[in-house]
């Protein structure tokens, strides 16, 4: 089977239709969202429409769950936190309804999904470092991990006891690693293209996808919304 992955939607309405735009025309079987729908941008409604509708399976990030766990931004960064609070002037009461029957992990066909970290996954932990990865092997015991939340696209493969990088055209059935696909609606690995994984279960093949789509509206419409500056000069960067 076919599994498009995607994560950090968040609220870019242009992202998303370009990122379905070319899901369509890869045709998966499956389409896993991994979460964070809402804030930075501007469309947190239509866009959790869109993923609502179109995903197979969506899991809880963490600034879903803000939208009904207010405490939770207090741990956010600045623009962070103004976004999130923008998001609950927003977002229809049925939408946060929805954010709260979403689980924290998802596992079929050998495969775990989670917005943040298979270890401990309430506490939305950033996966950033081979000995991080390490520590979360230990957590799982499918053959590979899809996850978000860093915003970075990047493949750990298990070595006995450690964990070391590895490019996607590494990825072989005898081992197991944990990947992390990339953003849709905000990437910061230096590239403004969206990002979002593919994986074949059958060959045991995965690849990332990366696709341009419209960032200065998408941009323009984060200052119409008075959001921070700083949301709408990155998109441009990819930071």
């Amino acid at each position: 089977m076919i599994f498009a992955i995607i994560s950090d939607v968040h609220a870019n309405l242009e992202a998303v239709d370009a990122c379905f735009k070319r899901i369509d025309e890869i045709k998966p079987d499956r389409i896993i969202c991994l979460g964070d729908l809402v804030d930075y941008c501007a469309q947190p409604n239509e866009v959790v429409e869109i993923i609502k509708s179109r995903c197979d399976v969506v899991t809880l990030g963490n600034h879903d769950e803000a939208q009904f766990n207010y405490s939770l931004s207090d741990g956010f960064s600045d623009n962070a936190r103004i976004s999130s609070t923008h998001t609950r002037t927003q977002l229809n009461r049925e939408h946060i309804d929805y954010f709260r029957t979403l689980h924290l992990t998802h596992s079929e066909q050998d495969m775990r999904f989670v917005h943040a970290s298979p270890l401990l996954p309430h506490k939305y932990k950033y996966v950033l470092t081979e000995e991080r990865a390490a520590e979360n092997f230990q957590a799982f015991k499918e053959r590979i991990c899809f996850i978000g939340h860093s915003h970075i696209p990047v493949i750990y493969e298990e070595y006995e006891s450690a964990a070391h990088k590895v490019d996607h055209t590494s990825v072989r059935k005898d081992r197991r690693y944990i990947v992390n696909v990339g953003s849709i609606g905000q990437p910061r690995d230096g590239n403004p293209k969206l990002c979002f994984g593919v994986f074949d279960s059958n060959k045991f093949e995965f690849r990332y996808e990366r696709v341009e789509y419209d960032i200065k509206k998408a941009s323009d419409k984060i200052l119409a919304a008075g959001l921070p500056e700083f949301l709408s000069e990155r998109l441009y960067k990819g930071v």
